[in-house]
């Protein structure tokens, strides 16, 4: 259900902008999927980021490819060794889009912490 008490309070302080405010603030607009996974890239931990991007998709090559094996093992010892490995793979690579999904939400508080500030830089200047 949507808040229309905020989308209200926005629209009012959009109004209460002036021009070169606007274009500023829609910096700082909130961001859809794509744009916020996009922004992991970008800063001073991109590196970490694209490193658990290709971290993350070896490890699910390897649980599709040790389930694959899990499938066709004949023996009892090979199922476990595979389904083992399988797991452990699936669960790491999970982690690693937890902790991406974690990051996303970081990123999207600092922008709002960000409008805040210059909302109040713009009120004290006022």
């Amino acid at each position: 259900m949507p808040n229309h008490n905020i989308d209200e309070l926005d629209a009012k302080i959009r109004e209460a902008l002036g021009e070169e405010d606007r274009a500023l603030m829609a910096h700082f607009e909130e961001q859809g999927l794509l744009g916020q996974l996009g922004g992991l890239f970008k800063g001073k931990l991109a590196w970490l980021s694209i490193a658990t991007f290709i971290i993350g998709t070896i490890l699910t090559i390897i649980a599709v490819y040790a389930a694959w094996q899990f499938i066709i093992a004949d023996d009892i010892a090979s199922m476990l060794r595979w389904g083992g490995l399988t797991w452990i793979a699936g669960t790491s690579q999970m982690m690693i889009k937890l902790w991406s999904w974690m990051r996303m939400e970081t990123n999207r508080t600092l922008r709002e912490i960000k409008r805040l500030e210059l909302q109040i830089i713009r009120m004290e200047a006022a």
